[in-house]
């Protein structure tokens, strides 16, 4: 069974990353660095640490000192999406160990309300002699074509029916209005994304 390690752990396995020398770490310098970097107290350091241990993850070396077992396997848990990830392909960004697809996600994300893209968008579809969905990848066609249909739909129910994330979906549809194929429109209490002539 593979050790799986939480959030604390996984910042005192950095902090000790971070103080790990050619013959080991010392515990004072793993404090120093987890209570400035995460405000760790010494006893929860102490106490993951010993976890760490009992696991495998740090051994004794020849030497005395403590250092990482790199022969032992562990995976984290994603605090966004909850996946299991292993311990070698987390990336860490503002103290927290996340999967690539969460951070993609996090950082892939296209703007609405971005005139910029509009006016690109429209000159390279008029260069290249593109009309209405040509152009477009087979999903961004299915999602425009959807709406057409429905006559308008949250970016709920797309995430939902397409099986996307709601990032993703967004994304999509951000293309779609960049083409100025889509727009928003208020109906009730919520926005749906509408057909741009309608």
């Amino acid at each position: 069974m593979t050790l799986v390690l939480d959030e604390e752990e996984i910042w005192v396995l950095e902090c000790i990353k971070e103080a790990h020398i050619e013959k080991g770490f010392h515990i004072r310098d793993v404090i120093k660095k987890a209570k400035a970097g995460y405000g760790l107290s010494r006893s929860t350091v102490y106490e993951i640490v010993g976890y760490l241990e009992f696991h495998g993850l740090i051994k004794t070396n020849k030497a005395g000192n403590r250092e990482l077992n790199e022969s032992i396997v562990y995976s984290v848990k994603c605090p966004a999406c909850g996946k299991e990830i292993p311990g070698n392909e987390y990336i860490k960004e503002n103290g927290r160990a996340i999967c690539e697809d969460c951070y993609l996600e996090g950082h892939q994300r296209i703007k609405f309300a971005d005139p910029v893209a509009v006016r690109s968008k429209k000159l390279f579809r008029k260069q290249h002699g593109l009309e209405g969905t040509e152009g477009l990848t087979e999903l961004q066609k299915e999602i425009y074509d959807f709406i057409q249909e429905e006559g308008g739909a949250t970016p709920e129910k797309i995430s939902k029916l397409f099986k996307l994330t709601l990032q993703e979906t967004r994304n999509q549809l951000a293309i779609l209005r960049h083409c100025e194929l889509l727009k928003w429109r208020k109906m009730g209490e919520e926005m749906y994304m509408v057909p741009f002539d309608s």
